[in-house]
Parts: C-alpha cells; structure tokens; sequence
C-alpha cells in the first residue's frame, strides 16, 4: 500500500490572510533550533516503508519544480539513506525537508548548523559528570538515532570535523570512536557506531532505527564562502536541486490570487516584480521566499497597488520600500557590473527615469553593496 504526504486542506485556515502567512512561512526557513519539532510521543506508529512511499507535490509550495518530488521518490525507493536539499536561499528547502521527515517518521528533529559545533556536539565525547568523573555523552546523533534528522544550512559548520567520524557508518561500515566504556579501564569496550539496526545491541554499541538518516540543506549562495564538504562525504548523499521558479510570472500570479491581490486581469510578465526579480536572479538565484515578503509589504504600503500592470508614479515608492528592505540585503557581494543591470532593470521596471532623484538612490543603494 502506498503512502502519501497529506494534502493540505485549505478550509484548516481561517481567511485569505491566514492562507498568505502559511504560504509565506512555508517558503521561509524554519525558525533556528535545537528543540524536537516533532509533537508526535514516542508510542506512534512505526516509520513508514519507504519502497511504497509516493511523494506527491506540497500544494502550499507554489514553483516547486516536478522534478523535486520525482528524484526524493527515487532516491528513496532505490535505498538511498541520506539526502541534501540544496538551491538558492528562499526556495522551500527546509520546508521540503521538514515534510519529508515527517513522511518517513512521526517523530524526527531539527538541528541548525554552527561554525561554533564540534564532533563532540554531534557524535558525543567525554565531559564531566561531577564527583571529578569524566564519561562519554552521546552528541545530538546518538541522541536522536532513532528518528530522521533534519541539518539545517549544513555548511555553517565545519562539515568534516564535525561528523567526519560518521564517515565509515555512512558508507556502510561499523565505525569505533576513541572514548572507552569504563574511562578508568584502558581494556574497557570502546563506543562503536553501527550504521544498521541491531536488535539486542550491547551497552558500547549504538545502533541505528530504520527511521534514522540525514536529510540536510545548504544554501548554494553561501557554499562558496562557507564550510565545504569532502567529495567523499558528498557521494554519501543523494542531491537534490531546489531551484527559483522556472515561471516567474506563473508564480507571481498564483501567489497573488491566493493572497486576494489581484486587482486586474493584467499579464504578469508586464509585472515589476517579475522584471525586477528576473534580473536579480540572472546574477544571485534568490527563490520566492523574500519576493512574497516583497508584495506583502509593498501591499500593506500601498493598498490598491496593481501587481500584474506596469508600475504607475504613485506606486514606485512602495514598491522600492520593499525592495530595500528585503532583496537589497540578498545582494551583498555582487560585481558592479551586476549592481548596474539589476539598477536598470528596476529602473525599467518602474518607469523611473534614470535622470531623477529616486534613480539616483536606487543606484547608489546597489553600488554600495558591490565589489
């Protein structure tokens, strides 16, 4: 018998403003934490069988490429343990992540990489544990080996060091930690990791549940300047590719009529945010999560704003108040040959001259976040 993930249903909100933050909630991270996001105790049912698992779309992800839930079902159907979600910031990731987990098990949790986390953070190693004593203290993983776990923005932390020891364990084999059983005792067992379930395990050994692998995210647009991963480590998981929407103006226009934002029949390619986007992502692929924060706050700003028409002179402000406060700081970094395009795609996009004051500032604004 097949499994699928829930469809959501519309009718659990209460009112088009309630339907707009869960979508918006849904493209954003989830909140950074070291608490159990999962509710369910641990009396629920067994993990699911991941060889009839049918993974269908998240119908509150609008732009999810097919191409996304047709690689997880394989990935999962052909035994492929552990899996990495990584795109441009914003796309869903960790959304994506979260509903998988829950797929797999009712139970599961949600770490957020660190540059601050240790092998002992994770894997375990000895600490105090009062009267002068020392002995070994399962890290988050061992904690939770029972259960999927979810890395948020795995490549905060240094990737190597910190679960390098479970190296051997994810490519199939037992792996023994250098920490004894009984710390006073130098014949005392040594903890070994186990990469299958083992019923009857022995005290030294943790063994893994069938529900326990590694569903992590990384965010393309800091892979660069953030901690990297081994090519060995790397053919250990199964990547799948999150991207922006291929139609940006199919999204825009789904995302609007589901937020009550429709003021026209208008043709969204005609749209300043699509325009505006578009010329962002030719040089930094930035997913919808910042554009929805974009129209929300454009919209509050200015009510009657018609998102699907050409930007009139009273509404070039709103819309450059969002900008700022939301895509501005998502493009730190870029050359200043970008910084010019993307100036004058807004500048176009709006209908703003490049001759007058406002031009002038938004410009500025791009420069300084240039190279």
């Amino acid at each position: 018998m097949s499994e699928n993930i829930s469809v959501f249903d519309l009718s659990q909100l209460d009112g088009p403003n309630a339907l707009v933050k869960f979508v918006r909630d849904s493209y954003a991270s989830a909140a950074k934490t070291s608490g159990r996001e999962s509710d369910v105790d641990d009396t629920a049912p067994p993990p699911a069988d991941v060889e009839s698992i049918t993974v269908v779309p998240f119908p509150e992800l609008i732009g999810v490429d097919a191409s996304v839930y047709r690689q997880i079902e394989a990935a999962l159907r052909s035994g492929k343990r552990h899996l990495m979600f990584y795109g441009p910031p914003g796309t869903g990731k960790t959304e994506i992540a979260r509903r998988l987990a829950g797929l797999l098990s009712p139970n599961w949790r949600l770490i957020t990489g660190s540059a601050d986390w240790t092998s002992q953070d994770i894997i375990g190693g000895y600490q105090p544990v009062g009267d002068g004593r020392i002995e070994f203290v399962p890290g988050v993983l061992l904690r939770e080996f029972d259960r999927p776990l979810i890395i948020d923005e795995l490549n905060r932390c240094d990737i190597d060091k910190v679960i390098g020891p479970l190296f051997t364990v994810l490519s199939g084999q037992a792996s023994t930690l250098p920490y004894r059983v009984d710390v006073a005792d130098r014949n005392s067992e040594q903890y070994v990791i186990l990469p299958l379930p083992k019923p009857g395990s022995a005290p030294h050994e943790y063994a893994p549940s069938s529900a326990w692998r590694i569903i992590a995210t990384i965010n393309s647009i800091d892979k660069a300047s953030l901690y990297q991963m081994s090519y060995a480590l790397t053919r250990r998981f199964g990547w799948v590719f999150v991207d922006v929407p291929t139609n940006l103006g199919a999204f825009v226009a789904e995302y609007l009529g589901r937020a009550g934002l429709i003021k026209s029949s208008g043709d969204p390619s005609q749209s300043p945010v699509v325009k505006i986007w578009g010329s962002i992502n030719n040089v930094r692929p930035i997913g919808a999560a910042p554009i929805i924060d974009w129209i929300d706050t454009t919209a509050r700003i200015k009510d009657e704003i018609d998102f699907l028409v050409a930007a009139d002179p009273t509404s070039v402000t709103a819309y450059l108040d969002g900008f700022y406060m939301y895509l501005l700081p998502m493009l730190d970094g870029i050359l200043q040959q970008d910084a010019e395009e993307i100036a004058k795609a807004c500048l176009e996009g709006l209908g703003v001259n490049e001759n007058e004051p406002t031009a002038k500032e938004v410009t500025k604004r791009l420069m300084a976040m240039a190279i």
